[in-house]
């Protein structure tokens, strides 16, 4: 997503030849016309017609700068779509056309194949459900990617006469990016939606899109015979004629009915944020809210959106802005979504800053730039180290903490740089998935920031060489943008389509699922776990007779989110050998974390036997002599005390000794007949358990009978019956 600034001549018959400059600090993008490599390609399967096919007026981004996408001098652009759709390639013939890692698997593909320029090319990518969004700069393409082995195309709009065509999609609301300003030779051809755009336009457009599969423009209210149809900057509605968008971002904010645009801008003169607002409730209702001052363009923007501590980043010109926003307070408030506070702003050397993206635990942002406008051959052997790169940074200071250099040479006439990327919502760690233009797609693990490394790729062959295209025939396109949506990769192929990939990665299979996917919109902050699962087994060093059988025994443990999967390669151990012996154990904890841990044991010559006597169940209990107190004395205070002396044999594996007081009546109290203490026998009750096998045990067993001095005394003997149980639960 560049800027050109080249001045061509409009293709025969069509425009008059109007020189055109944007501003200096402007970057070209790979349309403009740079390089690639003749090679075998199905995209060469067609070189005579696509022979005839010229770059007309395209200055910017192959759109032309407000100019016509025009018809090639010897066929018109609906022959040529409809020859190359009769030639759509398969998964197959188009994998073909990738080297890839093993962990990389091609699993779908949905054909928008195009001739190469100046037939509108496939650019960025929003998703929402089952269906992802492609711009083109001629509209929108939308697929239905319920089954990713399967994409299908519902809808392919052509509404729209150039532009690169960024889109947003929040809701039943499709936003579309028009970054090049309609000039008075293109009054009565450039429109969007069925409606002329006008003279001077450029801004956005809102398209309804309730039905995925039959978008509506959005009338928002403007007057279309002024050049305001859309939300359009000019200066007849803020003061920055010329600034466009060339690329948008969204902050959905439904608790304020409202669908916020981070804008950014086509030119390099522009140096700040727009702010728009979109009403979720009537989109008709969109205006223009301020600028939130950058000090540099904006070219892309980012937000991690994360309450009260979300973020913002503009990446433009030589380098990159943080901001900071409240998103759960007043948007109109001071640090609100409309207000966002620059936190800092960095310099890194960058010529065209282009792109960022938030780790997920919002501690890092990654910074890409563009070098050459993405139509330069950035990444052969002696390409610069700082061209060739990504940059991760400090995201509360922008302190750099590593770089990523382009891990495979490309050759000198291929296209390349770090283009759009994002990065997956997944506690397993931080991974970023990028789109490089012919150097194709890069997997980025920077879990470790100090420390990142590419785990995959998949990247396309040199374009072909066509002996009638501009310059020195060689085409520039490849891989636009490539992210991460609900378990795949999704790839914006500039000329082939939409592409989807699998990656067989334990952490990003965790990630999480998402209602809708800006890319450059991340929701939520996510913790990282980091953090391994544990391993034990009670069999480590244990040594075990041959022949026996023993289980494997074993546990896994993991302190953060939990255990997902605990397993052995063994449900027995091998003990069918001596001498030393093992097996492993694998857990995988809920972010994807795995642990192996070998658990070692021994196999002994020894053979085992057994002796073996039997005991019969019982439960005895013999007692001593009765227990028998002192004489009472009337009148006299004091407690009496008497014992007696148990004998307990028991094979249970529990056991319980009882004393209690059978009778019916004055129970618990000792009797003369009919006359009884008024004082309880203490004493009853559980005199001592076993919990297991007990013989000859002998507890001695204490009573007490408190007499008072008021207490009647009657001559005689006062005595009760006692009951002495030895009983058990386990016999």
């Amino acid at each position: 997503m560049g800027r050109g600034f080249k001045s061509v001549l409009a293709g025969a018959g069509a425009l008059a030849a109007v020189a055109l400059f944007a501003p200096a600090s402007a970057v070209a993008h790979p349309c403009a016309g740079a390089n690639a490599k003749a090679a075998t390609s199905f995209l060469s399967l067609n070189n005579a017609l696509w022979a005839g096919v010229h770059r007309p007026d395209f200055a910017h981004e192959c759109g032309g700068e407000g100019g016509p996408v025009a018809s090639p001098a010897s066929k018109s652009m609906a022959a040529v779509a409809a020859a190359a759709a009769l030639e759509d390639p398969t998964l197959e013939q188009v994998a073909s056309e990738f080297e890839y890692t093993p962990n990389m698997t091609p699993v779908g593909y949905s054909p928008n194949v195009i001739p190469y320029l100046p037939v509108p090319y496939n650019s960025d990518l929003a998703f929402q459900g089952d269906y992802a969004y492609m711009g083109t700069n001629d509209g929108f393409v939308v697929i239905d990617i319920k089954d990713p082995a399967k994409p299908k195309q519902v809808h392919l709009n052509k509404s729209c006469t150039t532009s690169q065509g960024d889109v947003v999609v929040y809701g039943n609301i499709l936003v579309r990016s028009w970054d090049s300003a309609v000039r008075a030779s293109g009054a009565t051809t450039q429109s969007c939606g069925g409606t002329l755009v006008g003279v001077g336009f450029e801004g956005v457009h809102i398209f309804d899109i309730t039905d995925p599969t039959n978008p509506v423009m959005v009338d928002v209210g403007n007057d279309p015979s002024n050049g305001k149809q859309g939300l359009r900057f000019s200066v007849n509605d803020v003061p920055r004629l010329g600034c466009g968008s060339h690329t948008a971002t969204a902050v959905p904010a439904p608790q304020f009915d409202a669908l916020y645009i981070y804008n950014g801008g086509s030119s390099g003169t522009c140096t700040w944020m727009d702010v728009l607002k979109i009403k979720l409730s009537d989109p008709t209702q969109a205006s223009y809210v301020k600028q939130a001052p950058a000090g540099r363009q904006c070219h892309d923007n980012t937000v991690f959106l994360n309450g009260a501590n979300s973020l913002a980043s503009c990446a433009g010109g030589n380098g990159i802005t943080l901001f900071k926003f409240d998103a759960t307070i007043d948007p109109t408030l001071p640090g609100g979504i409309e207000n966002p506070v620059q936190l800092w702003s960095k310099n890194m050397n960058a010529s065209g800053g282009h792109s960022a993206a938030f780790s997920y635990d919002g501690k890092t942002v990654v910074f890409g730039h563009e070098p050459g406008g993405g139509v330069v051959a950035n990444c052969q052997a002696g390409s610069s180290a700082h061209f060739k790169s990504l940059f991760i940074l400090n995201a509360e200071t922008g302190d750099q903490i590593s770089t990523v250099p382009m891990p495979r040479v490309q050759n000198e006439t291929e296209n390349c740089t770090w283009h759009n990327f994002n990065t997956v919502p997944t506690k397993g760690g931080n991974y970023l998935v990028s789109g490089n233009y012919q150097a194709g797609i890069n997997v980025i693990d920077f879990s470790q920031p100090a420390a990142p490394k590419v785990i995959a790729y998949a990247d396309p062959k040199p374009l072909p060489w066509s002996s009638t295209y501009g310059d020195d025939g060689y085409p520039d396109g490849g891989d636009w943008s490539t992210y991460w949506y609900n378990g795949k990769i999704y790839e914006a192929d500039i000329y082939r389509g939409l592409l989807v990939w699998d990656l067989d990665n334990a952490f990003t299979d965790r990630a999480n699922t998402v209602a809708y996917s800006n890319p450059q919109t991340q929701i939520g902050a996510i913790a990282a776990d980091n953090a391994a699962p544990t391993i034990a087994s009670t069999n480590e060093g244990v040594g075990y007779a041959i022949g026996s059988t023993v289980p494997a025994a074993f546990t896994c443990a993991d302190e953060d989110l939990g255990v997902d999967s605990c397993t052995a390669s063994v449900t027995t151990l091998d003990t069918s050998s001596f001498g030393p012996a093992s097996y492993t154990v694998t857990a995988v904890d809920k972010a994807g974390n795995t642990t192996t841990k070998t658990v070692n044991y021994t196999v002994t010559a020894e053979t085992q036997s057994s002796a073996s006597g039997s005991v019969a169940p019982a439960l005895a209990l013999s007692l001593g002599t009765a227990p028998s107190f002192e004489p009472f004395v009337p009148g006299v205070a004091q407690v009496y005390e008497a014992s007696t002396m148990a004998n307990v044999i028991s094979t249970a594996g529990d056991a319980t000794l009882t004393v209690t007081d059978p009778s019916t009546t004055n129970t618990g109290h000792l009797v003369n007949g009919a006359f009884v203490l008024p004082q309880p026998l203490q004493g009853l009750g559980v005199v001592k358990t076993y919990t297991g096998p007990v013989s000859n045990d002998k507890p001695t067993i204490t009573f007490k009978q408190p007499i008072g001095d008021k207490d009647a005394l009657r001559t005689g003997t006062y005595s009760k019956t006692l009951t002495f149980t030895l009983s058990t639960t386990n016999p």
